[in-house]
């Protein structure tokens, strides 16, 4: 009677081939992670919209801003109370809405202050920035020195 050894153990096993259950056990657990890979692939591409959305609203709203401080101090007439401005943003249209207030700071006459509300629609969900600036050293709205009142 002759006894195996290990290592013909080994061989036998490799030549016998892999089994059923291996290869599913393989596919399951190969799935898995192209699974995980395809979610992180397409959350990534969500963030980079969102971001890129949320930029352009900050630029919007300092292009909004330095346009009334421009068009305050030149006594020009501008936009103040609620529009919407369209905009082409990754192959889609965002409409954003703006709601913008001035009004003096307190009793001085020189002092402003200008808040502005921009909202849109992002994926079906409400989104918002605000932004308050002042503007001050209107010289036009006020009395020459020497000239009161």
């Amino acid at each position: 009677m002759i006894l195996s050894t290990g290592s013909d153990r080994a061989r036998r096993r490799l030549t016998r081939g892999i089994t059923f259950i291996e290869v599913m056990l393989t596919v399951v657990v190969l799935s898995a992670g192209l699974v995980a890979i395809y979610r992180s692939f397409f959350s990534a591409i969500n963030y980079l919209d969102h971001l890129s959305t949320r930029l352009y609203a900050h630029n919007l709203m300092e292009n909004r801003i330095a346009t009334i401080e421009r068009d305050f101090r030149s006594l020009k007439d501008f936009d103040i109370g609620v529009f919407s401005e369209d905009a082409l943003i990754n192959n889609r249209t965002v409409t954003f809405h703006y709601a913008v207030n001035l009004k003096p700071v307190g009793t001085l006459l020189s002092v402003f202050e200008l808040e502005i509300v921009l909202s849109w629609q992002e994926h079906g969900r409400p989104a918002s920035l605000s932004r308050t600036a002042y503007f001050s050293g209107i010289t036009a709205l006020t009395a020459p020195p020497g000239k009161g009142a």
